[in-house]
């Protein structure tokens, strides 16, 4: 019952996290799509950087409750999968495949180095 709770909690903060980020970069007038990217690579980075920390620390007594916490909920809430996917279907539907297939490819891409920069960020 604990897990659920604290994955509870950290989706409740990173939610907020990312409704006041995008709250923000609404000023920026730049396209939606766009801050749905940034803020995935944001998760992404994070998730790294916060793996190979945790690796270090693998004796760390609490270890799978802060990957409950801050992986599942408050990372897996701040990035969204749902609004990614949501925008390359809507590119679609407007027949802008071109920019659906730049967007996904720069959101994999993206993704992935953000993560592996993280995660070898802390690596000694």
């Amino acid at each position: 019952m604990a897990e659920i709770f604290l994955v509870s909690f950290g989706a409740i903060l990173g939610a907020n996290t990312r409704f006041i980020i995008l709250s923000k970069l609404k000023k920026l007038n730049l396209s939606k799509d766009f801050f749905i990217l940034i803020i995935n690579t944001f998760a992404s980075f994070f998730l790294g950087l916060f793996l190979s920390l945790l690796e270090n620390f693998n004796s760390f007594i609490y270890s799978y409750q802060l990957l409950l916490f801050f992986s599942v909920g408050f990372l897996g809430s701040l990035s969204s999968f749902s609004s990614f996917v949501y925008d390359l279907f809507d590119l679609c539907l407007q027949s802008k495949l071109f920019r659906a297939l730049k967007l996904f490819s720069m959101s994999l891409f993206l993704g992935i180095i953000a993560f592996a920069f993280g995660f070898l960020l802390v690596i000694k």
